[in-house]
């Protein structure tokens, strides 16, 4: 039995008429938190010592994740990316959907000179990227914890750039792991809690696009090859295993799709991921078409999800159609999608298009953001 010795004044009324009760068995207590937010199981380790002692356990982390994930709310989901002044900024994912037409505040995070930007986010945790000294590190912003920074890379930095990334996480070895691809010259792969970058040796990749997408122990790029006398571009995605680190294969687009082959750069598909599956956004000029990879790896399993005639989406969007990627599919069969400057969704019930109002201008690719208590040990 757990005695309640003390009560926050912060609390919301849900969790003060929780604190009502002066004592619960163990295991009902357990129970009722794993079903909590992260807001407010930051407001219980207040309460008394034994629930901060279990609420701080990383066991206990880990099963609320675990928990998370099995029954996902969008309550608990956020969408973080960077703002056109260079900001970390982040929106919840459920107003957009109740109240489209209702503007949706972001919340901007205060980061030291506004010099980080956002490799990608996984189990609750982001990965940012100091672009002025060369070293990323981990964060989890329900929890404001922050990793000890990797060593920099800031000379091949600022002689060279970055031309593609990913993070993901090795469930083999629980390790958050991220790679950077130095202008083709130089692929380094991070290990957080390691002292050192590991050089991956001729890594096969020209990425259409330079985020990798995280999947399944994987990161993943749509890659171009130049054929026919470099007078078209055939398209493949390229997957690195995480666990197995000099490990990569080949990934085929959907058979029936056309475009495995195009003409210019700006017909290359758009990667996504939807329910922890890939999916492809396709510009055939004439519709946004959508497919689901509905088992990893396998080429049989690509799904048509949806098709998007081009005259619909130019009346609510910009015409460019090869930036669309999915990012969202809600229980209600309503996906969400983003371009360059905006995001918008779409009802696969009815064929309508939203545009959801939000005050901020987006610039780079956004991440989904599941909020947990996840601090790895490093």
């Amino acid at each position: 039995m757990v005695k309640i010795e003390d009560k926050n004044p912060h609390c919301s009324r849900k969790l003060k008429d929780l604190l009502h009760y002066r004592s619960l068995p163990e295991d009902l207590i357990m129970d009722i938190f794993l079903r909590l937010p992260v807001r407010s199981l930051l407001q219980l380790k207040c309460v008394c010592k034994s629930w901060k002692t279990l609420i701080s356990d990383s066991e206990f982390a880990k099963r609320h994740h675990r928990k998370l994930t099995m029954d996902p709310s969008i309550t608990n989901i956020r969408i973080f990316f960077g703002s056109e002044l260079g900001r970390i900024v982040s929106l919840p994912l459920k107003p957009l959907l109740e109240k489209p037409s209702e503007p949706t505040k972001a919340v901007e995070f205060s980061m030291e000179q506004y010099r980080f930007s956002i490799l990608g986010a996984c189990n609750g945790l982001v990965c940012l990227l100091d672009s002025h000294q060369g070293y990323v590190t981990l964060w989890n912003p329900s929890t404001r914890f922050k990793s000890k920074a990797s060593p920099s890379l800031n000379l091949l930095f600022n002689k060279l750039g970055v031309a593609g990334y990913g993070f993901g996480y090795d469930h083999v070895n629980d390790k958050y792991k991220v790679l950077l691809d130095v202008h083709y010259e130089d692929v380094r792969l991070y290990t957080f809690g390691e002292n050192s970058w590991t050089t991956i040796q001729n890594f096969p990749c020209d990425p259409a696009n330079p985020a990798g997408k995280f999947v399944r122990g994987t990161l993943n790029w749509v890659v171009v090859r130049w054929v026919d006398g470099y007078s078209e571009i055939q398209t493949t995605i390229l997957s690195f295993d995480l666990v197995k680190e000099e490990t990569y294969s080949e990934i085929l687009l959907p058979q029936n799709q056309k475009q495995n082959t195009c003409r210019c750069r700006n017909q290359i598909p758009q990667l996504g991921v939807l329910d922890n599956c890939l999916c492809l956004s396709f510009d055939t000029e004439t519709h946004l078409v959508v497919w689901l990879m509905k088992e990893y790896g396998i080429v049989e399993s690509w799904t048509k999800l949806m098709m998007i005639p081009a005259e619909h989406l130019s009346k609510h969007v910009e015409p460019q159609l090869s930036v669309i990627e999915a990012l969202f599919i809600f229980g209600n069969n309503i996906v969400l999608l983003r371009t360059s400057h905006k995001f918008f969704l779409y009802n696969l019930n009815n064929d309508m298009i939203d545009i959801p109002l939000i005050s901020t201008s987006i610039r780079r690719s956004p991440h989904l953001y599941l909020e947990t208590l996840v601090s790895p040990r490093l």
